[in-house]
């Protein structure tokens, strides 16, 4: 292995990092992915997604159907007093909102995000100030949806995902059925790295100009300051370089789209390098530093081979015996009691309502019974090994998971549920005593929280 993807690899293994792609020149020089995550399978981008929604508004403008300095109320009529508000604003962030309008959007009674967004005040003079706003990338959203009649999803498939070879791609929608714009947006690694290079190329790819040059110009250039004055250097200084289009800038002139817990597209120009990286990284800084470190000036020797094999997320390989009488005994809550939510997030990203547990012996291992609001679950628990199955939520759907877990000692048994398209593994542990079991939960990564109350379970019968 080259000695700058083995120093980069044995580096971003301990942050949380799922998977990358590094393209030098529009080559492969490397890539990777923890199992049980997988090259094929598309991974949640949550803000990442904006980038998209950029190169939608960007396609939108050279089709003549919108400008950047289209007042916002003329696209979205209805509003209240936004204070000159444009569709530049939007892209930069800068609308003149105090706070991200997105959480307050699901407030409208009947469920019109868009007049929820325009019910949010506008307090201070639009373009003079940055703040983080989800909200902004979904009004963009609805205005491209509202002027070309289609959703993002549907009007970037034909124009963007299908010429750079996308796989399959998914985007989330409002109650109303706007994507969601700022989130929601699924696809693989491998993908992300190939947006990326098509902006490296100045929006050209195989002999075809798909995005405008001075688009991407804009959209990666620094449009407005983000590090405010009394901002320390020192810290987070990669999101202290300025914002363009729902793009940021970094240091060393490079520049990202970039999501939640580690969701990355790097574009190095000076270096003719592209970074695409999944995650569930707690510190996305460290990961952004860890590619500065062994990837900027980087240069691989030709013909290593581009896969790196054998990256394996920790299985659990507890080979403790329990006390005889736990396999196969029953568990019942009470009186289950619902978990605190996480405010606008999915099923999927929920705390559950424990009602009922068991661990019980399998040709191979355990499987761990659980039983919640969403009903009945069982997870495989081989020691050593993850273990590939779906598992269904509140919304219906059968999301992947694997899972592993073992007896940690006589009367503690622990699992882990990996969601192999989302950045999250959830770690259960049940502590048995003389009269029931402690069951705890804590999640790799979160929004708000990721300890989760104990919940206490008494014998059946």
């Amino acid at each position: 292995m080259d000695a700058s993807v083995e120093g980069f690899v044995a580096e971003v293994e301990k942050l949380g990092v799922h998977g990358f792609v590094w393209l030098r020149g529009g080559e492969t020089v490397a890539e990777g992915w923890w199992h049980p995550y997988e090259p094929e399978r598309p991974q949640t981008l949550y803000s990442l997604s904006k980038s998209f929604t950029s190169t939608a508004v960007g396609l939108a403008v050279a089709d003549g159907l919108l400008s950047v300095d289209d007042l916002v109320a003329d696209h979205l009529p209805g509003g209240g007093d936004l204070r000159g508000m444009r569709v530049r604003h939007l892209l930069t962030m800068t609308t003149g909102h105090d706070t991200d309008a997105a959480p307050l959007m699901d407030d409208d009674p009947d469920r019109d995000w868009v007049r929820g967004f325009l019910r949010v005040p506008v307090v201070h003079e639009p373009g003079t100030r940055f703040v983080y706003n989800s909200g902004a990338t979904y009004a963009l959203s609805a205005i491209v949806q509202r002027r070309t009649g289609r959703t993002l999803l549907d009007y970037l498939r034909p124009r963007l995902f299908e010429p750079l070879g996308f796989g399959p791609a998914a985007w989330d929608t409002c109650p109303r059925g706007v994507s969601l714009g700022g989130w929601g947006l699924r696809l693989r690694t491998a993908d992300l790295a190939r947006f990326g290079e098509l902006y490296r190329l100045g929006g050209r790819w195989q002999g075809r100009q798909l995005v405008p040059p001075e688009w991407v110009a804009a959209a990666t250039a620094r449009q407005v300051p983000t590090g405010g004055p009394d901002a320390d250097p020192d810290v987070s200084p990669d999101w202290q370089q300025g914002y363009g289009y729902q793009f940021w800038r970094c240091r060393h002139g490079a520049y990202r789209g970039d999501g939640a817990f580690g969701q990355f597209i790097i574009v190095m120009p000076a270096q003719e390098s592209v970074v695409a990286i999944t995650s569930g990284a707690p510190d996305m800084q460290a990961v952004l530093d860890a590619v500065w470190r062994h990837l900027l000036d980087a240069t691989p020797a030709p013909g290593t081979p581009p896969r790196v094999e054998g990256l394996v997320l920790p299985t659990l390989t507890g080979a403790a015996e329990p006390a005889a009488d736990l396999p196969g005994r029953r568990f019942r809550v009470g009186e289950p009691v619902a978990p605190p939510r996480r405010g606008g997030r999915p099923p999927i990203d929920q705390p559950t309502m424990i009602s009922g547990f068991a661990v019980v012996r399998a040709p191979h291992g355990w499987v761990a019974e659980l039983a919640d609001e969403h009903g009945a679950h069982r997870f495989a628990c081989e020691p050593g090994r993850w273990h590939a199955a779906t598992m269904r939520t509140a919304d219906g759907e059968a999301h992947p998971i694997a899972t592993t877990g073992g007896w940690r000692g006589p009367a503690t048994f622990q699992w882990r549920v990996c969601h192999t398209a989302e950045p999250c593994t959830r770690t259960y542990t049940a502590d048995f005593d003389d009269t029931g079991v402690t069951i705890r939960a804590e999640d790799s990564v979160g929004f708000d929280f990721t300890v989760h109350p104990p919940v206490r379970a008494v014998p059946v019968g």
